[in-house]
């Protein structure tokens, strides 16, 4: 099974693994939330090489990158990934989560079909946290966690600035069944299967 073969169908979208055909539209979207949204702390839009540089670091490392696809058009409606929460190895089994939609596909339920899909994918790598950064005043992505079993885990204040104004940032956690025998000193999770992976299976 290939990357653009990995796919189930649902009556208007499939959901399978990135590939490098998509970076263009990837790009676009992140873009899109850098200029217009408190979302990300970055100032400047990113190139496709960026995103190509991205997206090989990503994989090296067993990290998903998901793509939500339109079935009539075959367009890049939205994507989201799971990376590394922190650098340092002892944080390896926890996972920053991130979850952007195209302007164009808003409020048509497609973050919650991402995050629900991703959680199933944190599970089946053996992770045990997963981590959602929130810009405090984006209540529709609060809304969206604390829907989805993710609890409250603190806030920090005014440790962003864009816009004109300080931004504070929000965290909520969810914490996976993942448990290890307690020989274990050194974990690793199951890297993402890109070539096997199937939406739902």
């Amino acid at each position: 099974m290939t990357e653009a073969t990995a796919t189930t169908t649902t009556p208007w979208y499939t959901i399978r693994g990135a590939t490098e055909n998509d970076l263009p539209t990837i790009a676009e979207i992140y873009n899109e939330r850098v200029r217009n949204s408190s979302s990300l702390f970055v100032y400047e839009t990113v190139s496709l090489e960026n995103r190509k540089a991205w997206y090989q670091d990503m994989k090296a490392k067993g990290y998903p990158i998901v793509v939500v696809v339109e079935t009539a058009t075959g367009r890049v409606a939205a994507y989201g990934c799971l990376g590394a929460f922190r650098p340092h190895p002892a944080y390896v089994l926890t996972t920053e989560i991130s979850l952007y939609v195209h302007l164009d596909f808003h409020r048509r339920g497609l973050g919650r079909v991402m995050l629900k899909e991703l959680i199933q994918i944190g599970r089946d790598m053996g992770l045990r946290s997963i981590i959602a950064c929130i810009t405090s005043e984006n209540e529709p992505s609060i809304r969206l966690f604390s829907t989805s079993n993710f609890k409250f885990a603190g806030t920090f204040h005014d440790v962003g600035y864009k816009f004109g104004r300080y931004l504070s940032v929000s965290f909520y956690e969810l914490i996976l069944e993942t448990v290890l025998d307690e020989s274990v000193l050194v974990p690793k999770f199951k890297p993402f299967p890109w070539s096997e992976y199937k939406f739902g299976h």
